[in-house]
């Protein structure tokens, strides 16, 4: 090992005059490679410098080093020291060491004070018409056992609202551009609309200090699929057209759990690309972003249920994507034996029984270079459900009448879906999705 580490370090000398970036491996091989990018397990890279080449990928524990085009070193602690090897500052991708935040009496308080609000806050349903058929359910969220949203740097503020889009948009746009971190995509709560359901989170900074969010070790887990907040792009300009390309590096197997994010990485996904001429300019997207003291930073919406032609929350759940801007999750609660879900109705999940769950997991760190990361992670899970009539008008996904019959609406971290009765082909009457704890 030693002799192989000696020539590695005598080869990354000899490669310092070229534009690239050189791997390193396990069995002495020296790629010279391109967008090198190193998950928790797994290491992508390419072969060539295009935007549409393929995106290659190795185990993290059969590389050695890595040496950037800019000179630095990233040693991945997979072999012998290099016996001529400088300190450089590791790359955030390194999914460097973590540590524990600080916890006072004040903020384990403050911790508690927001999941019992969340938690024990029902609203009352103020209608009249309680002996009619429900349209739609005022599906409200709570807060699992051992969720963490505040310490002494960081608290953080979870909503969930409406996301909308131009409606010259196509089809696959809403994807796109939210699970790609469209900042453009509006942010409603559901006075009028409830369809594109979405989470933002608000990341408050209780410090003097600069913090900065590693968005790649930052995750949202659906159906026990975790995604990065990261997604990998670039955009290329030049004097006569432009092309795009995105590599999501973020679909992780496995489970979020308080206190950190386990899996390996997922293959990337090459879109775009597209010919240039003449000057070119490349603008990247950032991994990791600052929070300025004592103020609040968003991170991008992400949906709740995502891609509805491949997405599948539960069972008695689909996505109603008939209108190409609009997706609108869709119910069938009723058994035979229950008979039809009515206005007012309100049932109730446990954290162990709940059909619809969610994790979250945001890590940062007092450096730029994310050293000795934190983390925050807490989990939500659907906890009751409300029955109501729909808005007279159309289109479908119009929510006038939610602010009429549930007034506080907007104190719960909720969303709102159809409700189908057994007239879909896509939902038959089921026992699966049970209205609630028996």
């Amino acid at each position: 090992m030693k002799k192989l580490m000696i020539f590695a370090c005598s080869l990354m000398a000899g490669v310092s005059a070229y534009a690239q970036d050189v791997l390193i491996t396990q069995e002495g091989d020296v790629k010279k490679v391109y967008d090198v990018e190193v998950g928790p397990s797994t290491v992508f890279y390419k072969e060539a410098d295009k935007a549409d080449a393929p995106t290659l990928r190795i185990k993290k524990d059969d590389v050695i080093m890595i040496k950037r085009k800019d000179g630095t070193k990233y040693d991945l602690g997979n072999g012998a020291q290099p016996s001529s090897a400088t300190s450089s500052t590791p790359s955030p991708a390194q999914a460097p060491s973590s540590q524990t935040a600080s916890i006072s009496a004040e903020s384990k308080k403050r911790n508690d004070e927001i999941i019992s609000q969340a938690n024990d806050f029902n609203p009352e349903y103020v209608g009249t018409d309680t002996k009619k058929d429900c349209d739609r359910v005022f599906c409200i969220m709570g807060y699992g056992n051992g969720s963490q949203l505040v310490n002494d740097d960081l608290e953080i503020e979870c909503f969930i609202g409406s996301s909308a889009l131009t409606a010259a948009a196509a089809r696959n746009s809403l994807v796109g551009a939210l699970n790609n971190g469209d900042g453009g995509a509006t942010f409603i709560d559901f006075s009028a609309y409830y369809s594109n359901p979405v989470f933002k989170l608000c990341l408050k900074n209780k410090t003097n200090r600069t913090l900065y969010v590693d968005l790649g070790n930052s995750f949202i887990m659906r159906n026990g699929v975790a995604t990065a907040y990261y997604i990998p792009t670039s955009t290329s300009t030049s004097s006569s057209s432009s092309s795009g390309a995105s590599v999501n590096l973020g679909a992780v197997a496995g489970a979020i759990g308080v206190g950190g994010a386990l899996g390996t990485l997922a293959g990337g996904v090459n879109v775009g690309g597209g010919n240039t001429s003449g000057s070119v300019s490349t603008t990247f997207s950032q991994r990791v972003v600052a929070v300025p003291p004592m103020s609040v930073k968003e991170l991008d919406n992400q949906l709740l249920f995502p891609d509805p032609y491949k997405y599948k929350a539960c069972d008695g759940l689909y996505i109603d994507s008939s209108r190409p801007n609009n997706w609108v999750p869709a119910f069938s609660f009723a058994t035979k034996a229950d008979g039809n879900y009515m206005n007012g109705e309100t049932h109730d999940f446990s954290e162990g029984t709940s059909p619809i769950k969610f994790a979250f997991l945001v890590s940062y760190s007092d450096t730029e270079t994310c050293q000795n990361e934190k983390s925050l992670s807490f989990n939500l899970h659907l906890r009751r459900i409300v029955g109501f009539a729909k808005s007279s008008g159309y289109p479908k996904f119009i929510c006038t009448k939610l602010p009429k019959v549930i007034p506080d609406f907007k104190k719960c971290t909720a969303f709102v879906g159809q409700v189908v009765e057994g007239v879909s082909k896509l939902l038959p009457k089921n026992d699966v999705f049970k209205r609630g704890d028996k």
